[in-house]
């Protein structure tokens, strides 16, 4: 097992990350509070937001090698909005 880049989203104001939360539970996903770690289907992120400059930095640090980076990436995408 591997990880994948880190990415950074900017411009994500509190009630926009409030939803965001709401909307990964929703999904199973345990997030709570502004920085963590979190298992989900088997991958490892750590999660890290600085409400003061509005900036989520997400890291998957574990993956099973048949789920590449590209699609981890284009689902917390898409869940961001």
């Amino acid at each position: 097992m591997s990880g994948c880049p880190e990415m950074t989203f900017e411009g994500l104001n509190a009630e926009k990350y409030a939803s965001l939360l709401e909307t990964a539970q929703a999904q199973g996903l345990t997030l709570t509070g502004d920085s963590g770690t979190t298992s989900y289907q088997g991958m490892d992120f750590t999660w890290s937001y600085d409400p003061a400059s509005g900036t989520l930095t997400i890291h998957c640090t574990e993956k099973p090698f048949f789920v590449p980076c590209n699609l981890i990436e284009q689902k917390i995408r898409a869940l961001l909005g």
